[in-house]
Formats: structure tokens, C-alpha cells, sequence
């Protein structure tokens, strides 16, 4: 392990915020910070990308104006602004800011078409609207061969096929994935041998596995319950794995016996009978932080929570996490939920080549692997996921766990695209939620979460 504070710093915005009717999963938590990058140059720049037969220099002595969120990769890649602007002669301006004011300031600039932004980053739940709204540049012009980025030296097909499916529209790539994540089991290895534990081959098995681990220590499981995306996430892992889906066309079918199912095994078997008190509060900060106290020896979260988990800062049990991939259901094979931050540039935009070049420098394989082997955070190219040097982030088989889950994927399952969903996934939360604390019954809950998604999306 190296570097992880880097990581596990900004992963404190991660999913931080109950979903309401407009947020997202938040991503990053810091204050707004604008203006120039730094006039140091970066040694060897030129060197490095020579090998991709382009020209990097032909828009020398423009500036190109960023909108970024705080995040791991903003953070990680603005570091290097200095080299890109030593390999082509341009200057970057960026204004990065705290997740709300992000969304808030993409939201203006995309929706009245200014022209203040030439590339900007895309959160996971507004890809669809910004996509479905003509908002964003078509990529494949500029990333399919088209002349001005090589394209068999950027190989877009080395981002994860899931996440370039969720990148785009009807078959054509409007954004490019930045970082891939999606739901794993993290649990305690010696607990799991003391309790006769070996394996998690369902997700029935992990109420199984739970039962034993009581034995060892008092409601060992731990998930998030808060209202919003929080709980909702979570769920969506175990109902697509069930075989359930949100909706049939327009209409909610989280009424279905699947997802009852999925209620019934998360929410009543999991949580309520072996969580922790109060889960009903618990975001992913609180639920990693049982973990790291040593109060819960089994998780089910998004993988990228491993940096939290493994942060030998905040937790004595490192060396006895271990991860398994998303295990299928007794009817169906795993169906993991996932998160990607992406890429776009604005359709409005004026400067559109000269950020896809910027996006050729800041996405290539060369920037992503040295960005995530400084700081071990979940890149969306598989090749990245293959350097010794960023494994070393990731001990004994867990990245092939990961990495397995990531091409599980099935992103056309989760409705992130429906501009409505963040209000549709807030109702379905409340029914969760009473589930949770109330005790309602499931069937009733589910039927009563359908009709109220139905509502809610009008």
C-alpha cells in the first residue's frame, strides 16, 4: 500500500449525501479554487507522447477552459496540467469546485448553451440528461479516427466496454470514463475462518455467512440504510442480481417478486437482523468507519470504498480485509450496480478540438496509469488495472475480484439516464427506509415504492 491518503481524503465526498430530489452521489467536498495552473514545466512531456505519432503543438498559445469537480482525478491530473501545457504550448484555466457548486454551475452552462466552458466533467446520474438534452459533443469524430487524435494510439477500447456503454448514446460515445467502480464484498478473512466462512457463491450465502459470523461477533454485517441513493445504491446490487428490474418501458416494476426479493434479503435479513443499530443513518462513511473500528465483519459497497477500507491510518484490520466479486442469486448471474465519473465537452463549446486534444493527453493510457499508480484510485481503463505498480494498491486477488465485477456491469439495467430518477429513487428510498425502521412488510412496501416512483417521475 502506498499513497492511499491521497485517495481516501477526497473519497470523504463519495456518496456523502442522501438523495434528495435533485442530488447525486457526492463526489468531493472542497472549496472552490480558480485560476492558472502553475508555470512549472514538467521534463520530458514531449518525450513521453512522442510515441503517438500526433501534433500536439498546433493549437500552441490558446487557453482552454475547464469546469471540474473535486475529486481524486482532479486533483491527481492537475498536478500534471504543467506537462500538457509544456507538450502543446497551451495554457489551462480551470475552476474547480465542491460537488453542489459543480452541479449547479455544469447545469447553467450546458442548459443556456454558453460558451464560458470548453471541456467539463460529467457526473454519473446527469449523463443521460445532459446526453438525451444534444448538451454534450459527439466524441467519436475526434476519438474514432478522425485525424486529430490517433486513434489506435488512444485505444478507447481499453476504458471498460460497460463504461463506454454508459458513455453513450444509441451506439455513439459522448463522454469518456474516467473511473470505474462497482459493488463488491469486503469481510474480514480471520473472522470468516474462526466463523467456517469459506466463500460467498450467492447472495442468499451472505445471510448464511452472517449467521455464522454472529457467532464471532454481535450484527456483523453492515451496509448503507440512509435515505436517498445511499440505501438505494446498495439495493440496486442485490436487485438486478435477483433478476429484477426498475422499470418495464415508463412504468416502475420495483413491485415485481424480485424485488421484493431483494427487499426481503437486504433490508430485512441483512440489515435489520445482522446491522448495526441505527443503520438507518448510515452513509458509506459510517458504515467503512464500522469497518475500520473493528464493529462489522462483512460490507457489501462500491469497490472504490477500498481505499477507505484499506487506509492503514484509520484502521488496524487492513491486513484481514479481503474482497469477493459480486456473487449471482440463486436464479440469476451477478448483475453489480456501478459508478463513473466521466468526460465531456459542452456542445456549445468553441474550442471542441482543442479539448479533445486536451482529453488525448488527460485520458491516454500513459496520464491515467501514472494518475492511479500515484494514488491507487479506480481508473476506467483496463490496462490500468493491469500495471504491477497500481496493483500493488490492491493485495492478493482482490483486483481480479474487482476487475471481474467491472465487466459485469450492466449498465443499460440502471436508469441514471432518466432525467427523473433522482426523485424516482428518493421515493423508492422512503418505502426502503420503513422497511428498515418501521418493519413494514416488503410486498406492501415494494407495491406502495412503485406507485410513488410513478408519481414522482410525472
Amino acid at each position: 500500500m502506498k499513497n492511499q491518503s491521497s485517495f481516501r481524503l477526497s473519497r470523504r465526498g463519495f456518496l456523502t449525501g442522501a438523495l434528495g430530489v435533485s442530488s447525486a452521489l457526492a463526489l468531493g467536498a472542497c472549496a472552490s479554487r480558480e485560476g492558472d495552473t502553475s508555470d512549472s514545466g514538467a521534463a520530458g512531456a514531449e518525450q513521453t507522447f512522442s510515441s503517438s505519432g500526433m501534433q500536439w503543438d498546433r493549437f500552441k498559445g490558446e487557453t482552454l477552459n475547464l469546469l471540474l469537480c473535486e475529486h481524486w482525478w482532479t486533483s491527481a491530473v492537475s498536478k500534471r496540467f504543467p506537462e500538457f501545457e509544456a507538450l502543446t504550448g497551451m495554457k489551462i484555466k480551470a475552476n474547480t469546485l465542491s460537488e453542489d457548486s459543480y452541479f449547479q454551475q455544469a447545469l447553467v452552462a450546458l442548459s443556456s448553451g454558453a460558451t464560458t466552458y470548453d471541456a467539463l466533467m460529467v457526473g454519473n446520474l446527469q449523463a443521460g440528461q445532459y446526453m438525451n438534452a444534444g448538451w454534450l459533443e459527439p466524441l467519436d469524430p475526434y476519438f474514432g479516427g478522425g485525424g486529430l487524435v490517433n486513434a489506435d494510439w488512444f485505444d478507447a477500447n481499453d476504458f471498460f466496454e460497460p463504461a463506454r456503454k454508459a458513455s453513450s448514446l444509441n451506439g455513439e460515445l459522448m463522454a469518456l470514463p474516467i473511473s470505474a467502480e462497482a459493488g463488491v464484498v469486503m469481510y474480514r478473512k480471520d473472522l470468516a475462518a474462526q466463523a467456517g466462512v469459506t466463500g460467498f457463491p450467492t447472495q442468499e450465502s451472505l445471510v448464511d455467512a452472517s449467521a455464522k459470523l454472529s457467532a464471532v461477533m454481535e450484527r456483523p454485517f453492515v451496509g448503507r440504510g440512509r435515505r436517498g441513493l445511499d440505501i438505494v445504491w446498495t439495493w440496486t446490487n442485490y436487485l438486478l442480481t435477483q433478476g429484477g428490474e426498475f422499470y418495464d418501458g415508463n412504468t416502475p416494476v420495483v413491485d415485481s417478486p424480485e424485488a421484493v426479493a431483494a427487499t426481503e434479503l437486504y433490508v430485512q435479513q441483512l440489515l435489520i437482523k445482522y446491522g448495526p443499530k441505527g443503520a438507518s443513518n448510515m452513509s458509506w462513511l459510517e458504515a467503512t468507519g464500522a469497518v475500520n473500528e473493528g464493529r462489522a465483519a462483512l460490507y457489501t459497497d462500491a469497490s472504490g470504498l477500498l481505499s477507505v477500507v484499506l487506509d492503514k491510518s484509520s484502521s488496524q484490520h487492513t491486513d484481514q480485509i479481503a474482497v469477493s466479486r459480486w456473487p449471482d442469486s440463486a436464479s440469476a448471474k451477478a448483475s453489480p450496480n456501478y459508478w463513473y465519473w466521466m468526460a465531456g465537452i459542452p456542445k456549445a463549446s468553441r474550442k471542441k478540438e482543442q479539448a479533445a486534444l486536451f482529453y488525448a493527453w488527460a485520458m491516454s493510457k500513459e496520464t491515467a496509469t501514472a494518475v492511479s499508480t500515484e494514488s491507487g484510485s479506480p481508473s476506467a481503463r483496463q490496462s490500468v488495472w493491469a500495471n504491477k505498480d497500481f496493483l500493488a494498491f490492491y493485495p492478493g486477488d482482490m483486483s481480479q475480484e474487482i476487475v471481474a465485477n467491472l465487466q459485469a456491469v450492466q449498465p443499460d439495467r440502471v436508469p441514471y439516464a432518466r432525467p427523473t430518477f433522482p426523485a424516482e429513487a428518493d421515493a423508492l428510498s422512503l418505502e426502503l427506509i420503513k422497511v428498515l425502521v418501521d418493519g413494514k412488510d416488503p410486498k406492501r412496501a415494494m407495491s406502495d415504492a412503485a406507485a410513488a416512483m410513478a408519481k414522482a417521475g410525472r
